[in-house]
């Protein structure tokens, strides 16, 4: 079940990153405005720190550490 859940939100982040991306980008390149473009690249940055700090304060240390010391697995009983 864990697996499956990781896989699918693999699966949507690739979707919506490998489609929406390149249509972003080729609608603002068609713009012809250089500065269109930077907005796109700011916003992506900001969009990659906006996730490095959900990271910092959502995040749980898992280096080198079996999935079930992270998290209990869903069929273990309370």
């Amino acid at each position: 079940m864990r697996a499956l859940a990781i896989a699918l939100f693999y699966v949507l982040g690739t979707a919506i990153g490998g489609l929406l991306a390149p249509w972003l980008f080729g609608a603002l390149i068609e713009t012809d405005r250089h500065g269109a473009i930077a907005v796109g690249y700011l916003v992506g940055a900001g969009l990659m720190l906006a996730a490095a700090a959900a990271e910092m304060f959502l995040g749980v240390d898992s280096e080198r550490k079996a999935l079930e010391e992270v998290a209990s697995p869903l069929s273990a009983e309370a």
